[in-house]
């Protein structure tokens, strides 16, 4: 009997002790699932075999807007980002978030960096380990963690401060953020303003206009900065005076130097003169102030001192000039690259010239890649729109052919709206100025009908995050001679309601690099107007 009583004892223990290891190893694996599903917090990770790009990738739904990386969650998330995994990478190198959420990164590596800003230019909006000293490039060591949280929609890039030459780039793009879906009317500008240059300056999430004039006579020329916030939906003159009264018809972007961004502007003209400048200035949202280069960094080309600029756009912390007008005599073809960390008089480079001339030309960056859609030209005395079309690659300086815009237009913006080319209404012989928005998709060289505003208007300013907000303002009426005063603002809300755009017919075009096709041009007509 006790032997009998000791044996099932035995037995009882090991029944136990397995039962604790079937436990034990249950609860380890719980715990491994659960540190894996957190890395993720609530949505998908992307996996890490991703490669760098040469440039990034987006993820567009059908109606153009970013798609998060996973299933959308109603609270922040976290998303990961291994720093150094497998080379000079960020792993996934493109990241698609909402506003709220914050990236991870984990330094697999050692010897890298997180530094805020266009490739490979400091910008100080965010940076590892903690945020400060940007600009010196702060590199850390495997197992260092960074975090940031983005509260503003748009295109946010970044790169390693040590390796950014060999590629080792990354974006996060941020979506949402918004309300209501499609265009809406803003809050009229403090004064009717044509021919200023729109600027969303991403540092304090504010869009400026930067000079123009408030009617066509002389003397109306506007030499001040307005600030739109999106927080307050509210527009205020700031203090500033800008350096002269030439404030039409200039070439603006946002450019970092020493990790600080600023608002650079180049040429310009008075209202009702046939004379430009060709000097350079930067405008300092934080401190509201102005500084003028010295006369060694001014634009060559406008060396005859008659020339304003034409289509401009930023890739790689350098401002491009295409093309140009010689003020009453013709279109120029000249391209001008501008970096601003370049020495006194060496600011300055020519590349290869467009393949015709072109002035107040819709153009934009996307990949590295300069896009025109469209451009006015002079014709008997005449500004007219046209349909030239073509791409700039400044790495290889050459120009490519692209499928022309279905429409004649010129004198507006083109924006880089979710990776494609949306040209802003524009135009000036009937039955332009338009409220059209066409957008061309580099990927497959097509273009296709946005979601129009609402009142038709040219040479106005404009510009966008990126992904969520386009701004537009002021401009001519659809008589050509009224300024406008009225703004309004497109919103790209996440799950947004708005159509998938209609797609219009184009021709398909072999696309070789060094080739263009020569674009039609419309005829001039009465109502085409001499005002500059």
């Amino acid at each position: 009997m006790e032997r009998w009583r000791a044996e099932e004892g035995v037995k009882s223990m090991k029944r136990s002790n397995a039962l604790r290891t079937i436990f034990w190893v249950a609860s380890m694996f719980a715990i491994v699932f659960l540190v894996r599903a957190e890395s993720g917090d609530r949505r998908t990770r992307m996996p890490d075999t991703k490669s760098a790009p040469p440039a990034p990738i987006r993820i567009i739904d059908q109606n153009g807007q970013p798609a998060v990386n996973g299933v959308p969650s109603a609270i922040s998330a976290i998303f990961d980002v291994a720093v150094g995994q497998g080379g000079f990478v960020f792993v996934p190198s493109t990241v698609n978030i909402s506003v709220g959420d914050t990236v991870r990164w984990t330094w697999a590596t050692s010897g890298h960096s997180v530094t805020s800003g266009l490739p490979c230019a400091a910008d100080s909006q965010y940076c590892s380990p903690n945020d400060m000293n940007c600009a010196s490039g702060v590199l850390s060591n495997s197992g260092t963690v960074y975090t940031h949280t983005f509260t503003q929609p748009g295109r946010y890039s970044y790169f390693c401060a040590a390796h950014c030459a060999l590629g080792m780039t990354g974006v996060v793009n941020v979506s949402g953020g918004c309300t209501p879906s499609g265009w809406s009317a803003g809050p009229d500008m403090p004064t009717p303003l044509v021919r200023a240059v729109g600027v969303y300056f991403q540092a304090d999430g504010n869009f400026y206009t930067v000079g123009g004039r408030t009617a066509d006579t002389a003397g109306s020329d506007f030499q001040h900065v307005l600030r739109y916030s999106p927080a307050s939906n509210t527009w205020t003159q700031m203090g500033v005076t800008l350096p002269d009264n030439q404030m039409n018809n200039m070439a603006c972007g946002v450019l970092a130097v020493s990790g600080t961004p600023f608002i650079y502007c180049v040429g310009g003209s008075a209202a009702g003169a046939s004379t430009a400048t060709a000097r350079v200035f930067f405008y300092n949202p934080v401190t509201d102030t102005a500084t003028t280069l010295t006369a060694g960094d001014n634009w060559p080309g406008d060396a005859a001192g008659t020339i304003l600029p034409g289509g401009f756009a930023v890739t790689g912390n350098k401002l491009y000039i295409l093309g140009g007008f010689n003020i009453l005599v013709a279109s120029t073809n000249q391209i001008w690259q501008f970096d601003p960390t370049g020495g006194v008089g060496s600011k300055w480079l020519q590349r290869v010239n467009t393949p015709e001339g072109i002035m107040y030309a819709p153009t934009t960056a996307i990949g590295g890649i300069i896009y025109v859609g469209g451009a006015s030209d002079f014709s008997g005395g005449l500004v007219i729109d046209t349909t030239n079309s073509f791409s700039f690659n400044p790495g290889t300086n050459s120009t490519g052919m692209i499928a022309a815009i279905p429409r004649a237009t010129g004198e507006t913006r083109a924006l880089n709206f979710n990776d494609q080319m949306d040209v802003m209404g524009g135009g000036r012989v009937a039955p332009n100025p338009s409220t059209e928005v066409d957008i061309y998709n580099p990927g497959t060289n097509t273009w296709t009908m946005g979601v129009p505003f609402n009142t038709a208007r040219r040479n106005f300013p404009t510009d966008t995050d990126g992904t969520t907000r386009i701004w537009l303002s002021g401009g001519y009426a659809s008589d050509g001679i009224t300024p406008l005063s009225s703004m309004e603002i497109f919103c790209n809300a996440a799950a947004s309601p708005t159509p998938t755009p209609t797609a219009t017919p184009t021709a398909r075009l072999h696309l070789v690099e060094g080739q263009v096709q020569r674009r039609g041009r419309v005829q001039p007509q009465r109502l085409a107007r001499r005002v500059l």
